[in-house]
This record gives C-alpha cells, structure tokens and sequence, in this order.
C-alpha cells in the first residue's frame, strides 16, 4: 500500500509553523539576563574557591576554578530547563519556552545536546538567528527544539483575517498562512520569510491563480497579503 503524503505549504525542516516562535530580539534579552545572574554565580564560585577551598589546598584552587566555572557555564541552562521544562530565568522573565518541533516539551537529552555548543553559539549563534525565519540557533538545530512564547490562550495573539480563500484548502492550511502572516512584520526582511511565502504563492498558483491577478509580485509577503486580503490583527 502507497503512503499518504500530506502536504505543508509552510513546511520547514517538518517544524509546525503556527507556533508562537520567539524573535532574535526576545531571545537576546532573556540570555543577557541569564548571563547576568549566570555571572554572578561565577563570582560568588571564585570567592568561594579562593576564600574557602585556597585555605585547604592552594594547589587545587585553579582545578575547583575551572572545573566549577566548566559545570556552571553548561549546568545552568540545561539545568535549568531540565527541572522546569525548558525554561531558565530569563527564559521565564520574558515568558519565553523551549519546546520541540512540533510544540511538546523536550526531553532532558533534547535539553542536554541544545547546550552542548552554547559556547559556539555565542559567536554564531545571534547571525543565525537573525537569518532563520524560525530564529534557531545552532544548539536548536541539532536538537531539533525551538523557543517559543509561554503566553497561553489569554496572550495568544490575534491572527490576520483571510478575506479570500482558495477553494480546497482546509483548516490546517489556513491555520499556517495566518500564522505566518501574524508573524511577517518581524520576518519579512528575511530570505527565509521570502523564500515561505513563494511557497504558498506557489501554491495559490495551482489552486486558484485568479487570486493573484493584478497582484505585484516584487514582495512575496505583500503581495500574498494582497492576494488573500489579509488584515493584520
């Protein structure tokens, strides 16, 4: 018997497009707060070494440094979000979530592999997060997770409506064009957000090309806007 293959508009790398997936900016805030209080515990370890462990070995105080300042720089985020579910301090301040691709909550090896190139991600990690639609940074991709935000239904935002609609396309469809175009105005900028809408653009084509007449098609995002007749919510 042939498989069944469902189609996604927006289908990328598998990931659920309806997701509340948290910006480079949001993600930015809540590390800088984490590093902060992270900072502080790493003051709090050197006084700690140097005051207490250097009067009983003087040899052994750049050892418990290094080693100590090892397992805070990796224990604390993956700590963290093992114990409260993918969410560490700052994470929790701006109400923000680690989940998988499919909008669960990771397990604690999903956790473990995100944070295994923190130290990498510090370089690269914002530039990739500015040019992927999906904000992942490297940690995210080999862990297949995301960050999203932990608003639950009274802070959902409120998708655009579609004035018009291809004929066949069904809830799941018009859940992940809204979605997206909730999400565009922080997304547009990028090749990633061009390259989804040409996706569904494409799509319109085959399924009801006389939506996209008259339509200028120099800016994918605006023109699927047009073509829908989308209000932004």
């Amino acid at each position: 018997m042939a498989a069944i293959e469902h189609e996604s508009i927006l289908g990328l790398d598998n990931i659920r497009l309806d997701l509340p997936v948290a910006s480079v900016g949001s993600r930015s805030l809540a590390a800088f707060l984490d590093y902060l209080i992270w900072a502080a515990l790493a003051i709090l370890w050197v006084i700690f070494s140097v005051l207490v462990l250097g009067a009983l070995s003087q040899a052994l105080v750049g050892v418990f440094l290094i080693l100590g300042i090892f397992l805070l720089d990796w224990g604390y985020f993956a700590g963290f979000e093992i114990a409260t579910g993918g969410r560490t301090p700052g994470k929790m301040a701006l109400r923000l979530r680690v989940v998988t691709a499919e909008g669960g909550s990771p397990g604690p090896g999903a956790l473990l592999m995100r944070n295994l190139v923190r130290s990498l991600d510090l370089i690269v990690g914002v530039p990739l997060m500015a040019f992927d639609p999906l904000s992942r940074r490297l940690g995210d991709r080999f862990a297949g997770t995301l960050v999203v935000h932990d608003r639950g239904d009274r802070g959902r935002e409120v998708a655009p409506v579609l004035g018009r609609v291809p004929p066949g396309w069904g809830p799941r469809e018009l859940a992940a064009v809204e979605s997206f175009l909730a999400r565009a105005r922080s997304l547009e900028d990028t090749a990633g957000a061009f390259e989804m809408a040409d996706r569904i653009l494409d799509r319109i084509r085959r399924d009801a090309p006389e939506l996209l007449a008259g339509v200028d098609m120099r800016d994918p995002v605006a023109a699927l806007r047009q073509a829908l007749q989308a209000e932004e919510g």
